[in-house]
């Protein structure tokens, strides 16, 4: 049992480092990802990578082929699209859910609380602790709308969304953390219709900010 979690929790560090090597840049979109290469430059066998490249896949930052080096996919118009015309769907639902699972009695302390330290996070100049704590307002919600499947489906849109957040992470937080601040105020007050409706404002006001900076976005294909 302990050797398993340690291989998982290796193949997560891996995870997480390949990412941020694709989220700013290091490895460029199109780039084939070689196991030796990355074995011996992360010091590790080339277990925990295999492990680790489905994760990525999942989370849209390479494509698997058979018997091919995965590659960094490309950013595209039509792609961030996709993701902003699923989130558009699923995150009033959640939203709806979380409030009406409040309406009845369930507790929104944690999302207060969530939406709470990213706003100290904000106000303390610390960007990527606020945008770390503005994910976890969305894990929030997901949670307290009591069904698994939202976190199993959202988690990969949240790591696609990521992706586009490197470019505009300095643009409009406060805008950003006041529309939190609406959302996590109607769900808190058990107020369902006006959840969902400020979760798709939200939504749909983020898919203009990522394409106002979508060209800054590595990996970014202007002609795709």
């Amino acid at each position: 049992m302990e050797q398993g979690a340690a291989s998982a929790s290796l193949s997560r560090r891996v995870f997480d480092e390949i990412r941020a090597r694709i989220l700013d840049g290091r490895i460029p979109a199109g780039e084939p990802l070689r196991e030796r290469d990355l074995s011996a430059e992360l010091d590790v066998s080339r277990v925990p990578i295999r492990e680790a490249l489905p994760m990525l896949e999942a989370a849209g930052l390479v494509a698997l082929s058979p018997r091919r080096p995965a590659v960094v996919t490309m950013v595209t118009r039509s792609g961030v699209n996709e993701l902003y015309d699923l989130r558009s769907a699923l995150e009033p639902l959640a939203a709806r859910k979380a409030a009406s699972a409040v309406a009845v009695g369930a507790d929104a302390s944690a999302l207060v609380d969530a939406v709470t330290r990213a706003g100290d996070a904000l106000h303390a100049g610390d960007l990527p602790s606020f945008h770390r704590e503005s994910g976890g307002v969305h894990a929030t919600i997901e949670s307290l709308a009591d069904n698994r499947l939202f976190v199993v489906i959202m988690e990969p849109l949240r790591e696609r969304s990521n992706r586009l957040n490197v470019a505009n992470m300095e643009r409009e937080p406060s805008i950003r953390h006041r529309e939190h601040v609406s959302l996590v105020d109607a769900i808190a007050e058990g107020n369902p219709e006006l959840a969902a409706a400020v979760a798709y404002s939200h939504v749909e006001w983020g898919r203009q900010r990522t394409f106002e900076t979508l060209s800054a976005v590595p990996g970014f294909d202007p002609t795709a």
